[in-house]
């Protein structure tokens, strides 16, 4: 089972529609996927059309991460999308307590690795949208995974946030012992002007694992995303759509070889 975090501290950078539209793009090669909303704020949830879930009141991912007497498996919070080929484990309000809950917690930073050792075998990937933030949220996944996926916008405060990351990633495989491969930074909601272009050239050049495709910034993955599905699922409402949605189909297939292609190179060694 592969299991990628998909994390970025700073916000803004299209990680929650990165992470719903590769998984797609999984799905749609026959592999079975599971999405893990771990971000407090619930915008994976809300993307896939179950914001309902948010403020439900039954067992959450906050009763698994903390132990609560309720003794929840994740398997019991996974969901099937009605109208999608990949599975979903929902945020709920109360992961915004998960933090201070886990701040004296023993092996806090295991909590997730575990949850997701009990589900091996049942999933070919699973991706996990982290919060905007380096904490121990973003420490379980990372520990989870020991894979990552960097959506990254052509900005110079971007390449500011991804040192941050970079040094969090290093901290993490430090303390706990462990390796964490970043199988591809992704350049996201690109915008065509001059100082994008300077941008991804600096990222090509000091960065290791950029793509060598960019997601560039459109409004049918948004609208694709406020209709509670993803750009594979999205009907498109003219023929101008349908032209957009296939090319950025074509880009998030891309992501998706190039993502299965380096996990395979890292376990060659």
């Amino acid at each position: 089972m592969n299991i990628i975090a998909v994390c970025n501290q700073k916000g803004g950078v299209g990680k929650t529609t990165l992470t719903i539209n590769l998984g797609a793009a999984l799905a749609d090669r026959g592999l079975k996927v599971l999405l893990i909303d771990l971000d407090p704020q619930g915008h994976l949830t809300e993307g896939v059309g179950m914001h309902d879930q948010y403020l439900r009141e039954e067992a959450s991912l906050y009763d698994c991460l903390v132990d609560t007497k309720k003794k929840v498996r994740l398997a019991d919070l996974i969901q099937s999308h009605t109208r999608e080929t990949y599975a979903v484990v929902p945020a709920s309000y109360q992961l915004m307590l998960v933090e201070q809950a886990l701040y004296m917690a023993r092996n806090r930073e295991h909590k997730l690795r575990a949850l997701l050792g009990e589900l091996d075998g049942q999933f070919d990937w699973v991706l996990i949208d982290c919060p905007p933030a380096l904490g121990n949220l973003t420490d379980n996944a990372l520990n989870a995974a020991r894979q990552v996926v960097v959506p990254i916008q052509a900005e110079a405060t971007s390449i500011r946030a991804l040192e941050l990351l970079f040094d969090q990633i290093e901290s993490i495989e430090q303390g706990l012992k462990i390796d964490v491969r970043v199988l591809a930074v992704v350049p996201n909601l690109v915008q065509d002007s001059a100082m994008s272009k300077r941008i991804l050239a600096d990222l090509h050049r000091e960065v290791s694992r950029v793509t060598p495709f960019e997601l560039r910034k459109r409004v049918i993955v948004q609208a694709a995303w406020s209709s509670g599905r993803s750009i594979f699922g999205y009907e498109p409402v003219n023929c101008s759509e349908g032209e957009n949605k296939q090319e950025v189909i074509d880009l998030y297939r891309q992501l998706a070889d190039y993502v299965i292609e380096k996990a395979e190179e890292d376990r060659r060694g």
